[in-house]
C-alpha cells in the first residue's frame, strides 16, 4: 500500500473508481508539484479524468 493509498483509506467518494483516481492523482502531482496537470498525467485519458 502507497502512502498515498494509507492517507485517503477512509475516502468515500461514492464509486471505486473515484477512490482509484484521487490516489492516483495525489500521487502523480507528489511526484511533480510544479507541473501543470496535463504535464502531470502520462497520458490523456488520465489527463480527462483529473479535470472530472
Amino acid at each position: 500500500m502507497t502512502w498515498a493509498a494509507e492517507e485517503f483509506a477512509g475516502t468515500q467518494l461514492g464509486d471505486a473508481r473515484l477512490n482509484h483516481r484521487l490516489i492516483k492523482l495525489t500521487e502523480r502531482f507528489a511526484d511533480k508539484p510544479t507541473a501543470s496537470i496535463p504535464g502531470a498525467c502520462p497520458d490523456w485519458s488520465e489527463t480527462q479524468g483529473a479535470y472530472r
